[in-house]
């Protein structure tokens, strides 16, 4: 069940085909209704589709077509993507490697918010500090969600597994010339409130071809 409103189903049915992002940030999707209602989403697989859905590799696909069909159906959804080559950031390993381990399948983890691309996440609050845990998560996901509210950041790390990360935020002490996971500390703006650095990774400027999904036509929900 998915409880929200229209943007959770939209990033779970739709994944960029271009750069690599694991999702859409926020930013990358276009003409989002301000609709103040939340809605309840109720899903059953077919008993012929039931054999299929217990294969891990064919979970996300059978799902992102499940929802796009209803969303067609259910709120004459209809969207075109748009690709432009933009300022970026591209995440990369820093020297000295990673400081941060791969997730271990037989641990428990706290639940938390599920993200389209895979993985958890947990707001930690101490001493007046935010902090982000991530448990399970790729390199893909993470990049896309470092992604919102500011430059685009694609994944260049070249690693392959599953992590379990913290993302601290970062003072706005430092002086400007100083470097906070590759860009300056006197930028508060998406990527660049999180210590990026104390993770072993870097955000390198460039340019590059990042996707966007236009919505067309949407309207509410038919009634059930």
């Amino acid at each position: 069940m998915i409880n929200s409103g229209m943007i959770t189903p939209l990033m779970a049915a739709y994944t960029p085909q271009v750069g690599g992002g694991a999702y859409y940030a926020y930013d990358q999707l276009k003409g989002l209704p301000d609709w103040p209602e939340r809605y309840d989403i109720e899903a059953r697989i077919s008993d012929e589709d039931r054999a299929e859905w217990q294969k891990p590799e064919r979970q996300k696909v059978m799902l992102q077509s499940m929802l796009q069909t209803m969303l067609a159906d259910r709120c004459k959804l209809t969207v075109h993507r748009e690709v432009k080559e933009v300022p970026i950031y591209t995440l990369v390993v820093a020297k000295g490697g990673v400081k941060f381990r791969e997730t271990d399948p037989m641990a428990e983890h706290p639940s938390g918010f599920r993200l389209p691309g895979g993985g958890v996440e947990v707001m930690n609050f101490k001493d007046g500090l935010a902090s982000i845990s991530f448990y399970g998560i790729s390199m893909a996901p993470l990049a896309s969600w470092l992604s919102g509210g500011g430059m685009p950041v694609q994944d260049k790390t070249g690693l392959t597994g599953k992590y379990d990360v913290v993302l601290k935020r970062v003072e706005m002490g430092p002086p400007p010339d100083e470097q906070v996971g590759g860009a300056s500390a006197s930028d508060p703006v998406g990527a660049n409130q999180w210590d990026i650095k104390a993770l072993g990774l870097e955000l390198d400027k460039g340019k590059g071809q990042v996707e966007t999904l236009a919505i067309d036509h949407i309207e509410k929900p038919s009634e059930n």
